[in-house]
């Protein structure tokens, strides 16, 4: 039996099992509604779960390492691992997991994975260490899989930070960089046919943070990180739009299943620890008031 945990502001709430450290609930207190997804097993059980130690799927969910081939699901086991929380305040929370003979079935590297919750005010910051508890390089990837419930899809728009030129698609769960969808502008308007194909995968951008924007209630939810991939994702007209800050991503069409060499693979020496964190912050938009005909 999983326990659960909640830390709090006066604007947020936000509670977090110890079943993945995943984040089940993200309530604002100014908007008076919740902002995540909260999970539905008839058509995504998840809300918010850690990718570790992959993001996306594997050819035919497996890799190569050594000469050896392993089995591993669409993004890995940390999600349905059990966390033991290591420090339980009422505005931060941390968790933490180890490698156990069942993930060493899967993944034959010795790690520590914490992750972290902390509430300021209007933001949520999340962050992820992975310590190599190995005698050996590790390899891996990382990331994040926010959901956002969106109620009714035409109401919503992703904005960057910066006017950004294009995205990939997925091709039966593989990254396809031979194939371009170019982007005219910073905002990117969210329909049902948007996902058709998938997620959007996009790599190397210039905006430092990503706003899901709902344009009736002029509100604004910024998701903030500095990873090297991202990726939004929704399933048809279903109201929740993921906003995904990765370290890694699924194989690319073509790869040939090693690890090692695999498309933004972390290494990490024995005894480092690798962190990265990711902010969801509540904003409103600023409207200009009309100007008043004499």
């Amino acid at each position: 039996m999983s326990d659960w945990y909640q830390i709090e502001s006066n604007s947020l709430v936000v509670q977090v099992t110890s079943k993945g450290a995943e984040m089940k609930r993200l309530f604002s207190r100014e908007w008076h509604r919740e902002l995540l997804w909260l999970a539905d097993e008839k058509i995504w059980n998840r809300s918010a779960p850690v990718l570790f130690p992959i993001v996306g799927k594997l050819k035919d969910d497996e890799y190569e390492l050594k000469g050896k081939t392993y089995k591993m699901p669409q993004h890995g086991f940390a999600r349905d691992m059990e966390f033991k929380c290591t420090e339980c305040g009422t505005s931060e929370v941390e968790f933490m997991a180890e490698a156990t003979q069942e993930t060493f079935n899967q993944y034959p590297f010795l790690f520590e994975l914490r992750v972290r919750y902390k509430i300021e005010d209007s933001k949520v910051t999340i962050s992820y260490f992975v310590k190599n508890t190995d005698r050996q390089d590790i390899y891996f990837s990382i990331g994040a899989h926010p959901g956002f419930e969106t109620t009714i899809l035409s109401n919503y728009e992703i904005r960057f930070e910066k006017e950004e030129k294009e995205y990939f698609r997925l091709n039966h769960g593989e990254v396809d960089f031979s194939k371009v969808t170019e982007l005219k502008n910073a905002n990117l308007e969210i329909a049902p046919e948007l996902f058709k194909d998938d997620a959007l995968i996009f790599k190397k951008l210039k905006s430092k943070y990503v706003d899901l924007v709902d344009k009736k209630r002029n509100e604004v939810i910024r998701v903030h990180s500095n990873t090297s991939h991202w990726g939004i994702w929704g399933k048809g007209s279903v109201p929740f739009v993921c906003i995904e800050p990765w370290f890694g991503l699924a194989d690319v069409k073509g790869h040939d299943k090693n690890l090692e060499t695999k498309e933004g693979i972390v290494t990490l020496n024995e005894g480092e620890i690798f962190g990265f964190s990711y902010t969801i912050e509540m904003k409103v938009l600023e409207v200009e008031e009309p100007v008043k005909k004499r």
